[in-house]
């Protein structure tokens, strides 16, 4: 049976001024399919996901993506003056459902205690969850998660990534995750992708059942960090 595409790009070349930055790039998302994008700083990641996010259309080549697409930042960019569930559902056309919409996309990321708190009130880790109760209370068909969990401290990213793949079980989106971080990448994605000198230079499939561990993917952590030109620490 052919895979149901939630977004293909084919042949992308994003220019600023006479440098581009994606060339001739193509890269295919399937629905409920969960892929991360690796890649040096400045490679283009983040380009490539507001791209598909519809915040960048001018472009070179063919970009489809079909329904819904919601963005969760590295920065949970809440609205300081709205509590905690009017920035969940700010946006959202549900006259008359908003609140129990909110409540229930807090409920979720284990918040619906907080749905009447100011954002100042919350810790790094609970605003980001915030974040993710905005993407996701628009039920997505497309998520895309740009380095969420960067600002995070270790302990707390744990619990986003364990978080963050319950509620992708649940809800089945296709997934583009842009992160720096190997072993995250590793944890949670169907497919690795490495970009580099702006196309698609390595893919990585990853096959064992969920959860995971590191020790899973030693070869293809590896192989992931050779790909990123890092090789002397490669099997630390």
């Amino acid at each position: 049976m052919a895979r149901e595409l939630i977004a293909k790009v084919h042949g992308l070349t994003k220019r600023f001024g006479d440098r581009a930055v994606l060339s001739c790039l193509d890269i295919e998302i399937a629905r409920g399919e969960f892929v991360a994008l690796l890649g040096r700083s400045g490679s283009g990641k983040s380009t490539l996901l507001r791209i598909l996010a519809g915040l960048d259309s001018a472009v070179e080549g063919e970009v489809r993506v079909e329904g819904k697409v919601s963005v969760a930042f590295q920065q949970p960019r809440l609205l300081p003056w709205r509590r905690v569930w009017r920035n969940v559902v700010l946006g959202l056309r549900e006259r008359g459902r908003d609140r129990a919409l909110a409540e229930r996309a807090l409920g979720e990321v284990q918040l619906a205690a907080h749905a009447d708190a100011w954002p100042r009130t919350l810790s790094g880790g609970e605003a980001q969850r915030v974040s993710l109760a905005r993407a996701l209370v628009r039920e997505p068909d497309l998520l895309l998660l740009d380095e969420p969990f960067g600002a995070l401290d270790a302990l707390t990213r744990l619990a986003m990534h364990r978080l963050v793949e319950d509620l992708w079980t649940e809800h089945r989106p296709g997934v583009l995750l842009v992160t720096h971080d190997v072993d995250e990448a590793l944890l949670l994605a169907d497919r690795v992708l490495v970009l580099g000198e702006g196309r698609i230079v390595a893919e990585h499939v990853l096959g064992h059942a969920r959860p995971r561990t590191l020790s899973d993917h030693i070869d293809v952590r590896t192989s992931v960090l050779a790909d990123l030109g890092v090789t002397e620490y490669a099997t630390a």
